[in-house]
């Protein structure tokens, strides 16, 4: 049940409003045939571009059950995230909106406001029940009576906000949590806890633990097959700390260095979770009644920070706003209504999720939301692409992507252009900014245009310790030159 009062979030509640007086002569009963679908969105944490097998990048990941995925659906070979980090990149998904319109510009700048409107509470005016599993941080923020800016220097200033908890965002079964701990709506084997949030701990791999709490979902949705269904399955995997987890460490290559076969485990472990979800879908007969989405969160971190995932073939990593820090393994598949085995390289992002869902369920279309209805594109039912743009800022970068072009901005220095269609991609020998001037020109200005309707508005140009470390990034990576080269400062957390 949705615990935001209307007195306290009166937009919030006027937008529902409009929902249920809209969806409500449609909304009972909610057939199971699909003519209302459920939703399954499952994101991965700190996974490289590169993991997964029918990328074909590297022969050493194998994701037998993901691949399967996107044989039935689609392979999004340019999906996108709003954010090279995990916070802004979640709050974005779970609204569909830019995170920075509403303030959440980085890890330190949630928890997620209650007054914005994620799809859970999209979907409730049209009968559906919504489930969290796994990681938030849509309710990480500084604890009340800390300024921003102190917990941005002081990370142990940052803490969970009880208050806003998924349960307080829509979702009204929820088992949420990174590790060991979470906060839970039903025990494992369904049983409804009386005092909910209640603390379960479970020391077993994360991976299992959030796996069978994705079960037993399913399982109490089988009870109701008439009510449709939202699952958020957030799995902390293969963000660090780095596990051995068995059966699948033994599988990989003993020459891997340890990093890399830890991660391949995990990943191989959300195989297997995918598979056994699926799986479930298909005895319950709800498989192709199900839409599902597959998405990384942002890229792998590499260097000393490296998780053991990989970006490869693409620039940079997380915390850039390089192809390496914000193209994600992106899939979806939506059994007799998108196309099966299709590739669609056209740019998506992750706030297009929302826009779809909302579509699919019949719910009326929201100009507050920022992403697309992918649906007409990937059947062909709409000509061109979703985005004519798509655009970035966090820390003191800032892009804008028009197709084959994209223009970086670092702080204060001129801005960089590259074409990402080329093979070299992003690198400082294939800087066209001063080929291209006009381009520059034009693409600076939508970016302008675009910021100033963020909260704070505009460009972020002033270096900081924060954004120092992250500019430096961009030397090692090769995308611009050593003499930029700024001083090195702590890393964030």
């Amino acid at each position: 049940m949705m615990r935001a009062t209307p007195a306290r979030h009166p937009m919030k509640q006027a937008a529902l409003l409009v929902a249920i007086l809209l969806v409500a002569p449609h909304a009972a009963p909610v057939a199971a045939d699909g003519d209302r679908p459920n939703i399954l969105v499952v994101y991965s944490d700190d996974h490289g571009w590169a993991d997964l097998g029918i990328q074909g990048v590297d022969k050493d990941v194998r994701t037998p059950h993901l691949d399967q995925l996107a044989r039935d659906g689609v392979r999004f070979t340019r999906g996108y995230v709003s954010a090279p980090q995990c916070v802004p990149s979640r709050v974005a998904l779970i609204t569909g909106r830019y995170q920075q319109r509403f303030g959440v510009e980085d890890n330190t700048r949630g928890p997620l406001p209650l007054a914005e409107v994620t799809i859970a509470e999209r979907l409730a005016p049209a009968g559906y029940v919504s489930g969290w599993i796994g990681k938030s941080h849509i309710d990480i923020g500084p604890e009340p009576g800390v300024k921003r800016e102190d917990a941005r220097r002081r990370p142990k200033d940052l803490t969970l906000r009880a208050d806003h908890m998924p349960h307080h965002q829509g979702f009204t079964e929820y088992f949420r949590g990174e590790q060991r701990e979470y906060h839970a709506s039903h025990a494992l084997d369904g049983t409804p806890f009386a005092d909910a949030p209640h603390l379960v701990r479970d020391r077993r791999f994360r991976v299992e633990v959030q796996t069978d709490a994705a079960l037993s979902f399913l399982e109490r949705r089988a009870a109701r097959p008439q009510q449709p269904w939202f699952l958020y399955l957030a799995w902390y995997a293969p963000h660090v700390p780095l596990e051995s987890p068995e059966p699948w460490f033994s599988r990989t290559p003993e020459s891997l260095p340890l990093q890399r076969r830890q991660a391949l485990a995990m990943i191989a472990a959300m195989d297997d979770g995918l598979g056994r979800i699926r799986d479930r879908l298909r005895t319950l007969g709800v498989e192709r009644d199900t839409l599902i989405f597959f998405i990384g969160d942002n890229g792998a971190p590499l260097g000393e920070a490296w998780d053991g995932s990989l970006n490869t073939p693409l620039a940079g990593q997380k915390g850039m706003l390089a192809e390496g820090g914000i193209r994600t393994p992106f899939l979806g598949a939506w059994p007799g209504h998108w196309p099966a085995g299709a590739t669609y390289d056209h740019p998506v992002i992750n706030v297009d999720v929302a826009a779809t869902v909302v579509a699919a369920a019949h719910l009326p279309a929201d100009p507050v939301i920022d992403g697309v209805d992918l649906t007409p594109f990937v059947t062909g039912r709409a000509a061109g692409a979703p985005h004519e743009r798509l655009f970035w800022r966090w820390a003191s970068q800032s892009a804008v992507l028009e197709m084959p072009y994209k223009l970086v901005r670092l702080g204060n220095r001129p801005p960089a252009l590259f074409d990402v269609t080329t093979p070299e991609g992003e690198h400082v020998t294939r800087n066209l900014a001063a080929n291209h001037p006009d381009i520059v020109r034009r693409l600076d200005g939508h970016l302008r245009e675009w910021a100033a309707g963020l909260s704070p508005p505009g460009l972020f140009t002033e270096p900081s310790g924060f954004s120092r470390h992250h500019e430096n990034l961009f030397v090692e990576h090769g995308l611009i030159t050593p003499s930029d080269r700024v001083k090195a400062a702590a890393p964030p957390p």
